[in-house]
């Protein structure tokens, strides 16, 4: 009786244990080794693109300024070029004529900049930077056909029409921003506008 009851024990002993085993939910030290290793690698992969993300987003709106100040500055210059008269192209980046105050204005390329030149009372050069210094112009192209107002300056005659034309300055642009990352990439933005002068002959 005594031997029954101690096989009945180790037999209770036995399932309880097996018991505790199947009640035991957990992971094993591989397991949970495992689960940290995809974790990481999946944090890396979104954290690399989330930062690439925030790269790119940094250089595109570099370039929408770029592209805004450059609108401002064109502008600018076509208000004046509209009520000029006597257009003349210096070189293929210097545009001068004489705006609606009867002053001498030159636009010209300079160190990546536009530059408007007005002559002072005392006939000095004065340049003005008209771009801002996040803009760096790498081409800037300028053709000057029509009729100007003094026969004395000769234009194109922008393919017919027998000198009759108003004078029509086509200015191009090709621009990209000061930033290193996106020079280093070498984007650029290539602009152009023509414009017509008001001033009739």
């Amino acid at each position: 009786m005594k031997t029954i009851f101690l096989i009945g024990k180790i037999e209770n002993r036995i399932m309880n244990y097996e018991l505790r085993i199947k009640n035991n939910k957990g992971f094993t030290l591989v397991e949970l080794v495992m689960a940290m290793s995809i974790f990481v690698i999946l944090i890396s992969i979104a954290a690399g693109g989330f930062i690439n993300i925030l790269r790119n987003q940094r250089l595109v709106i570099a370039l929408m300024i770029v592209n805004d100040n450059m609108s401002l500055s064109m502008e600018q210059m076509a208000r004046e070029i509209r009520t000029g008269y006597n257009f003349s192209k210096v070189s293929d980046s210097e545009l001068q004529f004489v705006n609606s105050h009867n002053q001498v204005v030159l636009y010209r390329l300079n160190n990546g900049a536009i530059e408007r030149v007005m002559e002072s009372a005392t006939l000095e050069k004065i340049p003005q930077k008209i771009t801002a210094d996040n803009v760096k112009i790498a081409s800037f192209n300028i053709e000057v056909c029509g009729n100007n107002i003094s026969p004395d300056l000769l234009l194109d005659s922008c393919g017919g029409g027998g000198g009759v034309n108003p004078p029509r300055i086509t200015l191009s642009f090709s621009i990209t921003s000061a930033e290193p990352d996106i020079e280093r990439l070498k984007i650029f933005t290539n602009i152009q506008t023509t414009i017509s002068s008001r001033v009739l002959i």
